[in-house]
């Protein structure tokens, strides 16, 4: 794989990771809303949406913003680990 697509990729994975870590730790607010936007990314934001759904309708009222936050930080793991694994795989060994 070519280096520059190397790094395309790791800054776009590194950009979800740290957005999925934005999500994780900053104070949550009744009017928050991950269903979608004016943003460019649209997709992030529904999956976004997709895990608070999720988290809304399995738990709790109590609990659901927890379990929601868990679900941002494991996906900002993934795609942390995602990026290391694609540096790993991909780097030319000499």
């Amino acid at each position: 794989m070519n280096i520059y697509v190397l790094l395309i990729c790791t800054l776009i994975l590194l950009l979800l990771s740290g957005n999925a870590f934005y999500v994780t730790f900053k104070k949550y607010e009744d009017d928050d809303d991950f269903t979608g936007g004016t943003t460019t990314l649209e997709f992030y934001e529904l999956l976004l949406g997709f895990l608070e759904f999720i988290a809304k309708k399995l738990f709790p009222e109590r609990f659901h913003i927890i379990i929601f936050k868990i679900f941002s930080f494991i996906f900002g793991l993934f795609m942390l680990g995602f990026t290391i694994l694609l540096w790993v795989l991909f780097t030319p060994i000499k």
